[in-house]
């Protein structure tokens, strides 16, 4: 393109850009130097400052004015626009802060009504507001009186009656609003503004949570038709989401957070929303309601240990033992709340009430150490600088023992039970740390009488609790950390009491191995913990960084240990403490990892904190039928969840790979493990797989409840620990969950066995052999191995590894056996299905063949992989194959190169050869394209200045090392510089690798090619379950059959690209382009599904209704419908399609049957042309295919393409009983793909023709209609057309369905209701029996119109000119009279040409079928025409394929006439049961299939004797007689001498 550029001066000119460089908007092409620059006012840069503006409206100083500004900026910030956010909310707190601002309101709405308010009214207010803002100027602490001038309001309205109140309420509204909203103080107030800002934000953000913003305004404008900006208003709102959740967070931190209960409904509602724009937002409201229910909690914990509580009926005190044992029942319940019940109790630990402050620690330490304590040892004495509590360990428990290496970093930590010496442990809480020393020592006094054994290793394992209390203990220690830096100088001032010699020896002498700090912070925060150990090296107490923010029992449940291998351990504690979360980074390809770790405390039966937990969580019912067990570990997964969900927003806590750890504290017995009422039958000898299956039944019912969900969070694995109580079973097991895909999961059960030869316990698996069996259980976490990273990888491209597609196929298999067909038996789980994988049988030669292979996933060596799926389905019990092939989107994107496309060809020709159903799973990027990244690496270029690069290059071009190196990759031509440089400029560049550009298009157009070849021949299904671009959206159509997931876009070209051509953002997203509302209502997808198992099961679904091979029988099921079943559903006005074929529910909920089996209908392309029904049902369990018509009219929606600015979306009716081109090209599809189906066909036909305007020619009515033709003159399966109830079918419609297009297959039948003809009734009269002939036929038959013609007849023979013309106009009039009603019955008389009777008579359709019985007669026509169908292809077979099929119809017929099961009756042929009974006894027709294949083999050599070429005749007689059995041979030989003679 050339564009002239006219300068108004001359000069010269300086290009800035070179020759051929892309020009891109508002670049510098040329400078132009003036010969006369004074000719040309130059434009110069402005460097000076503009003037500050102020507000467009002046606002007073005054508070409520400011308040009023303050408000309204808020409002606009939530309506979208920009505005400083923190100088709004700073301001909005000193004005809501200010005791003028009531007054100041008060004065200025009074000021407005004082005029129109009764005088007395007036009088009152005014005189009691003036003696209190008197009073409020000389003190600046007075209250407005909200309350008193409210109930001066109150009193003045009840004066009235009620007639005239309503006038006075609303004249005095504004100063009643005003009093209630201070009726509390300014802070109720001041609630109330919070509380309506914050409903204003959800009110807008509540639309879009969970939904995509195209989806809310489409919902947004059905509901606001006639108010479209309101949707501009929300929308514009939702855009400034940024600047909204800025403002509601400093809203909370500022208002809410001193008060979070009076906030809770907001909090709860701001909580739950959990799309990602919200998540900052939600974990802020999380924490304050946390917060309150840690006060809560807190409050509780105070209410249930108190002697308040211990009062009887009579107020009187239970006595002591009664009293005791309540106490001990409410301690031993916050022992097993599974609640942050540690942190309310360390907020008690300074209660003035000595006995409460005594049970407040008891419960604590009963807590940290259950079960390992003896609950009788605890023991407390109050010391001048605080409280000292210890108490003993069971001699049985675990301990933490070094074995191996020396070095403790690297030794292995293993837990072990051993009986030991009495182990002691002693708390002291303190409010100042110069109290520290002193106070140890009096603690050590409790355990310093044990003795040691070695003094060179005198850590017993003593533990040392250390509190610090209040708020005066050199609150340097208490603040809170913002940085490592600081945290690191906390932990350093606790480090130096305990590293004092004198502290430090006395620690050590009594053999005190482990030192935990507490300190308690502000009521609204949790405390802060650290753990010092001793280190054997370093001689001091040192902190673990692994322990910060845990009391050291926790290490050893959630086996902290397993995660030393890492570095830079990030630590995130839950909301409720009860998670404990730990990212870090995988090596060496950086992979951010998350271990959640959790302490899982069952609450006894009697547990209220636990109760109300379960409360909150709104378990489900499905929930609430689990086991105990179960329900537990769901809770507390959910937790976890909850936590990942509110940390969204946050990079650095959203983990790739996610790892969840439970440890059950309690020992679990067997009965907890299955649902009540249920009890587990455990037998002595097979014990340990009865466990391992109930374990794997419990841990698959708990993933499919939140599966799914932790897919989506990232959650890949999940583990759980628990103990099990039963005879020879008292050992820890271990449940080990791999989260495949949401919906499919790994399950492996272990025991804890104690290693051979080792002091060490190890993963031991019980029937079926886990990854872990054998190692160690202390054995840190590895790397993430190959088959996780590539699972990573496909989950980045939002879709499923193809190596688990085999997995989800055995799932949804399993669901498929669950859901349906009782009477099936069932075959055994490891029989369900076969899985093997298709390989190149040589992959480094050119041959395609495929060999079958057994190898581990992820070997594959190119972007393409295969498997043979042999399945038990409950229509093929025995077995069916199908093969599917995948792309790997994790290989380069799942594009197409050479080897993929070689790959795909031979598979595909291999599901031809084999008549065997091919799946194709797509998730691919289209053809690859490459670069030669050798050449890349290495060339150089020939500027045209090599001083100015800018002014442009000549050639590219390698130097002669490069070219001898890589020579092969280029072609080029060689050049000699004047300097005597060598260059090779390159011409074209070939590349050493295969796959870079247009042989991949080549190959894409081999499987094109191939896949369409294979809708021929076989059955073809693509699942579209990632982005699918280019040829993979081709294969898609070509295959025809496709299953889209609903988040997954089929595309030609990316939306960025389109973008770049159409130079502006038009496109904004790959879904806009290709996802479901696009293919789903074009014709191009059939079904969509939300999930990848979704797919799948859908996959087996249709599967069910297709033989397991080209040419096979049909899958038929013993129905659970009967097909005797009369059709209940009965049409009134009109036949509503659905109903028809599968039933409804009536008002009552009463089920009313349709003609096909209940629940077997399978509804395909319903979003594309909805005024045609198509899809698949069974018919007393045979499938079929099911044509309908819609009865109502539809809309169709047009979409506007944003790529043309003229684009509008269009909404054009489309009424029912009328096919248009979308329709008939719909019907024409479902006809095909039916046959290929080899389905028999039903078409409910209720058409009144088709739509013949002018759009619809243009659009190809004609060419569909013809479609519809020729796909049923080729079926090849038994069609029935079948006019329901209240049906119709009319001219063209008639004909494109007629039974003479294919009289070999196709039958017409007809309700007794339905009509058929050329024109409708109405239509007919306009031609047939015009108003002429409607008179006539008036004068012949109205008696009163025969006297008033003869009467005329009369008057005109005797002349009487003037009875004529009264005797014309009677008749005109009575015409006129009666034309209503002969119009009624000319219709009526055209109707009588449309009955089912006459259809019958004339013989175009074969019968009239009752409404209700057409379920029993056609289940009973299909079977004889199916066995007929059968016989006939046999036969053909047979004979030779010269026979026809009306041919082979007759000898059939002529052979059962002939036999003995249809002698002496007349109608034997017409009755279907006697024939199926002749069909099914071989043996009454083989004799005559013999001698047709006589027959056919004496046909064959009579053509071979006509040929006059014989020299091929004795080698082939000589290989017919090789291929024949020796005792056959001999026989043959000597008939073929007897022959020759």
């Amino acid at each position: 393109m050339c564009m002239p550029l006219v300068s108004p001066a001359s000069g010269v000119i300086h290009f800035k850009m070179s020759e051929g460089q892309a020009i891109q908007a508002g670049e510098l092409i040329a400078k132009l130097d003036l010969d006369d620059p004074s000719a040309v006012r130059k434009a110069e840069p402005f460097h000076g400052s503009f003037p500050r503006l102020g507000l467009p409206t002046a606002i007073s100083g005054k508070v409520h004015q400011r308040c009023a500004a303050t408000l309204n900026a808020s409002r606009m910030i939530l309506a979208g626009y920009e505005h400083n956010v923190d100088e709004v909310v700073q301001d909005l707190l000193n004005c809501l802060d200010s005791p003028e601002l009531p007054f100041l309101q008060w004065q200025e709405c009074f000021a407005v009504l004082a005029t129109r308010l009764p005088k007395d009214l007036r009088n009152k207010l005014e005189s009691k507001y003036r003696e209190f803002e008197s009073i409020s100027r000389n003190s600046l602490t007075a209250d407005f009186p909200a309350k008193l001038l409210k109930g001066i309001l109150e009193a003045y309205l009840s004066s009235y009656d009620e007639k005239e109140r309503g006038a006075i309420e609303r004249l005095i509204e504004p100063l009643m609003s005003l009093a209630k909203s201070y009726e509390g103080g300014r802070e109720s107030h001041t609630r109330a503004i919070v509380h309506s800002l914050f409903e204003e934000y959800l009110s807008v953000e509540e639309l879009f949570n969970n939904h995509m913003q195209a989806d809310v305004i489409e919902h947004m404008r059905q509901n606001y038709k006639k108010d479209l900006l309101k949707i501009v208003d929300i929308v514009l709102s939702h855009q400034g989401i940024d600047n909204k959740n800025k403002l509601i967070l400093r809203l909370m931190e500022h208002f809410v957070y001193p008060n979070p209960a009076a906030y809770r409904d907001k909090l709860i509602r701001f909580s739950t929303l959990n799309h990602t724009n919200y998540s900052e937002l939600a974990l802020k409201a999380s924490q304050l309601l946390e917060q309150t229910k840690l006060s809560e909690l807190r409050s509780n914990i105070v209410r249930s240990l108190s002697e308040l509580e211990m009062l009887t009926e009579d107020e009187e005190y239970m006595d002591t033992p009664k009293r005791k044992s309540a106490i001990n029942e409410r301690m031993e319940d916050l022992v097993s709340a599974s609640l942050a019940v540690e942190d309310a109790l360390v907020g008690l630990f300074e209660h003035s009430d000595h006995t409460l402050q005594r049970r407040v620690v008891e419960t604590y330490i009963r807590r940290l150490y259950q079960p390992y304590i003896v609950k009788e040892s605890v023991r407390m004495q109050w010391h001048r600088s605080g409280l000292i509590a210890s108490w003993e360990f069971l001699e049985e428990h675990m301990e933490r023992k070094n074995y191996g290496s020396d070095d403790q970093e690297t030794s292995e930590n293993v837990f072990v039970e051993k009986r030991r010496k009495k182990k002691r442990g002693t708390m002291v809480i303190i409010k100042s740390l110069q109290f520290l020393p002193s106070i140890i020592n009096t603690a050590l006094a409790e355990i310093e009488h044990n003795h040691y054994e070695s003094a060179e290793d005198p850590i017993s394992g003593n533990i040392m609790h250390i509190a610090i209390v209040g708020n005066n203990n050199h609150t340097s220690l208490l603040q809170d950390c913002e940085n490592e830096d600081q945290a690191q100088e906390r932990v350093n001032k606790l480090a130096k009491i305990l590293t004092e010699e004198e502290v430090s020896s006395s620690l050590r002498s009594a053999g005190v191995g482990v030192i935990s700090c507490i300190i308690q912070q502000d009521e609204g925060q949790t405390p802060m913990r650290h753990s010092f150990y001793w280190s054997m090296e370093k001689q001091y107490y040192a902190e673990e960084p692994l322990m910060r923010h845990l009391e050291p029992p926790l290490s050893t449940y959630l086996e902290l240990d397993k995660l030393k291998g890492y570095s830079n351990i990030q630590y995130t504690p839950s909301r409720n403490r009860q998670w404990h979360l730990y990212t870090v980074t995988d090596k060496p390809v950086p992979i951010k990892r998350m271990f959640l770790r959790s302490l899982v405390r069952q609450a006894t039966m009697n547990d209220g904190f636990m109760l109300q937990q379960m409360q909150d969580k709104q378990l489900s019912q499905t929930l609430s039928s689990m086991p105990f067990t179960s329900k537990c570990i769901i809770s507390s997964l959910m937790d976890a969840m909850e936590e990942l969900e509110l940390n969204a927003h946050n990079a650095a806590m959203k983990p790739d790979h996610a790892h969840m750890f439970l440890s059950i504290l309690r020992e679990q017995q067997i009965d907890d493990l299955v649902a009540y009422p249920r009890r587990a039958e455990v037998n002595a000898e097979d014990q340990e797989t009865t466990v391992e299956m109930i374990l794997d039944n419990a841990a698959r019912e708990i993933h499919k409840s939140v599966g799914v969900r932790m897919h989506r969070l990232g959650v890949c694995e999940w583990e759980v620990r628990l103990r099990l109580v039963s005879s020879g079973l008292e050992s820890a097991w271990r449940v080990v969950v791999a989260n495949v895909t949401g919906r499919t999961c790994t399950v492996h059960i272990y025991r804890e066995v104690e290693a051979t030869g080792r002091n060490s316990l190890i993963y031991h698996s019980i029937t079926k052999k886990g990854p872990l069996h054998g190692t160690s259980i202390n054995d840190q976490y590895k790397p993430l191995g190959y088959l996780d990273r590539q699972r990573l990888a496909a989950r980045r491209s939002n879709t499923t590894y193809c190596y688990d597609f085999p997995l989800a196929f055995e799932t949804a298999l399993e669901h498929l056996w669950e859901s349906q067909h009782p009477g099936v038996k069932k075959p055994c789980k490891n029989t369900l299905i076969s899985v093997k994988e298709l390989v190149f049988s040589n992959p480094e030669s050119s041959c395609t063949s495929l060999v079958t292979v057994e190898r581990p996933p992820g070997f594959n060596e190119f972007g393409m992989v295969a498997w043979c799926l042999e399945m038990a389905t409950p229509e093929f019990p025995m077995g069916r194959k199908l093969l599917i092939v995948s792309n790997d989107v994790t290989f380069k994107a799942g594009s197409f190169g050479p080897r993929e496309d070689a790959f795909f060809h031979a598979v595909t020709e291999l599901a031809c050869a084999k008549k065997l159903p091919l799946i194709y799973l797509a998730a691919n990027s289209g053809a690859r394209l490459g670069v030669a990244e050798e050449v890349k690496a290495c060339f150089k270029v020939g500027w045209s200045d090599e001083v100015s690069p800018e002014k442009g290059f000549q050639y590219m071009y390698l130097s002669p090392e490069d070219h001898a190196r890589i020579g092969s990759s280029v072609i080029s031509h060689e050049i000699k510089l004047p300097s005597g440089e060598t260059r090779w400029v390159i011409d074209t560049i070939v590349g050493k690798e295969d796959g870079l550009g247009v042989e991949n298009l080549t190959g894409s157009g081999a499987i094109a090619g191939a896949y369409s070849k294979a809708y021929n021949e076989t059955f073809t299904l693509t699942f579209v379950s990632g982005r699918t671009v280019g040829i993979g959206a081709y294969l898609a159509r070509l295959g025809m059959r496709c299953i889209q997931r609903l988040d997954q876009p089929i595309i030609l070209t990316g939306f960025s690209t389109l973008n770049k051509l159409l130079g502006r953002e038009v496109y904004s997203s790959h879904m806009q382009l290709g996802g479901p509302k696009i293919m789903g209502t074009n014709g191009v997808v059939h079904l969509t599904v939300s999930d990848d198992l979704e797919g799948v099961s859908a996959i087996l679904n249709w599967l069910s209704y297709i033989p397991a091979y080209v040419g096979g029988p049909l899958p038929v099921l013993a129905p659970l419908d009967p097909p005797e079943r009369t059709v209940e559903y009965v049409p009134e006005n009109s036949c509503d399609p659905r109903a028809a074929i599968a039933g409804v529910n009536d008002n009552t909920g009463k089920w009313l049957g349709g003609i096909f089996d209940k629940s077997s209908f399978i509804e395909t392309l319903e979003g594309w042309a909805r005024t045609v029904v198509t899809g698949r049902a069974k018919l007393g369990g045979i499938p079929v295919g099911v044509v309908a018509v819609e009865t109502q009219t539809v809309m169709q929606m047009i979409p506007a393409d944003p790529g043309q600015l003229d684009s509008h979306e269009r909404v054009v009716p489309q009424a029912g009983q009328v096919w248009f081109p979308d329709s008939a090209a719909k019907t024409a599809q479902a006809l095909m793909d039916f046959n290929k189906e080899g389905l028999p066909l039903f078409i409910l036909a209720n058409w009144r023709g088709f739509s013949g305007g002018q759009r619809d020619l243009f659009e190809g009515i004609l060419q569909a209609g013809s479609a519809i033709v020729e796909n049923l003159r080729r079926y090849g399966q038994p069609v029935f057309v079948y006019i329901p109830k209240m049906g119709e079918l009319r001219g063209g419609a008639w004909v494109v369905v007629d039974s003479q297009i294919n009289s070999d297959h196709v039958e017409m039948y007809a309700d007794e209701t339905a009509h058929g003809n050329v024109l409708e009734p109405q239509g007919m009269i306009e031609i047939k029996f015009r108003k002429r002939e409607m008179l006539e036929c008036m004068g012949r038959l109205d008696l009163k119109l025969i006297s008033l013609k003869a009467k005329l007849q009369d008057a005109k023979q005797s002349k009487a000119y003037a009875n004529m013309e009264l005797l014309q106009q009677q008749i005109k009039a009575r015409k006129k009279q009666l034309l209503p009603v002969y119009t009624q019955i000319a219709t009526k008389f055209a109707e009588l040409h449309d009955t089912s009777m006459r259809m019958a008579a004339k013989g175009v359709i074969k019968s009239v079928v009752e409404w209700s019985g057409s379920r029993s007669f056609f289940y009973k026509k299909l079977n004889r025409r199916l066995a007929e169908s059968s016989l006939v292809k046999t036969v053909r077979k047979a004979s030779g394929d010269d026979l026809s099929y009306k041919s082979a119809v007759a000898l059939i017929q002529d052979w059962f006439c002939k036999s003995d099961i249809a002698k002496g009756k007349e109608d034997a042929w017409t009755d279907d049961q006697v024939f199926l009974t002749w069909k099914d006894d071989v043996s009454n027709y083989e004799s005559e299939l013999s001698e047709l294949r006589a027959q056919k083999l004496l046909n064959q050599l009579a053509e071979i004797g006509d040929s006059s070429d014989l020299r091929a005749l004795p080698q082939g007689l000589a290989n017919l007689l090789n291929k024949v059995e020796i005792s056959r041979r001999e026989e043959l030989v000597d008939a073929l001498r007897k022959v020759l003679g």
